[in-house]
């Protein structure tokens, strides 16, 4: 039980700083915040070059403004994202609130959860700031669960959801973050989302196997 607890509390703490940088706009008063975060990773997230540059927006504000333009211009707009920030637009003939959306909201659903109007009429349900949030949820509950059974059914949902969705397509979306990128931060940035999913892939099946010794 501690090895899964152990390695389920790195993936919490990756996924709420990952949330939060979609989440949260990116300034001085938050950067701290966020930062801070990175203290709860494993060495190989907490040396990352992605963290290294959040931190030389510390001393540089000019840099953190930058990298906030950028995320605009990469995801939000006004005019069209280059790298949106949506799961459907990488399927579903490129247009939003398809058949992944859909789906995404039935394993919202299954969990108890659903979007506010105010969130909705934000972004729809396979935005992967909400996505994300699904899967610090997913592994929230599981660390708070005092049964096995309890803890095998969220962990087996976790991974159900990272292999239909994230894996699908936060692969696609870090390729073209980089491809449209002005800043190298978000060339890293790009990186540190794929090392992400790798890890929880690989996590994934070593949790589930470990909780099927244990």
């Amino acid at each position: 039980m501690d090895k899964v607890k152990e390695k389920l509390s790195v993936s919490l703490s990756v996924e709420d700083f990952l949330r939060r940088f979609f989440l949260v706009e990116l300034r001085e008063q938050n950067l701290d915040e966020l930062i801070s975060l990175s203290l709860n990773f494993s060495d190989k997230f907490k040396n990352h070059d992605f963290i290294l540059w959040l931190n030389k927006c510390k001393d540089d504000l000019n840099l953190l403004d930058e990298l906030r333009y950028e995320f605009n211009r990469l995801f939000v707009g006004p005019r069209h994202p280059k790298a949106e920030p949506y799961e459907s637009v990488y399927f579903d003939y490129k247009t939003m609130f398809g058949e992944k959306t859909m789906q995404v909201r039935g394993f919202y659903e299954s969990s108890g959860l659903k979007l506010s109007k105010e969130q909705f009429d934000k972004f729809p349900d396979d935005f992967i700031g909400y996505e994300l949030q699904y899967l610090y949820f997913l592994s929230f509950n599981a660390l708070q669960a005092d049964e096995k059974e309890k803890m095998d059914e969220i962990l087996h949902k976790k991974y159900d959801f990272i292999r239909t969705h994230p894996f699908e397509w936060f692969y696609k979306f870090s390729s073209r973050c980089k491809e449209a990128t002005n800043l190298e931060a978000y060339v890293s940035f790009a990186d540190f989302l794929n090392l992400y999913l790798e890890n929880e892939i690989e996590q994934s099946r070593a949790l589930l196997t470990l909780r099927v010794k244990g």
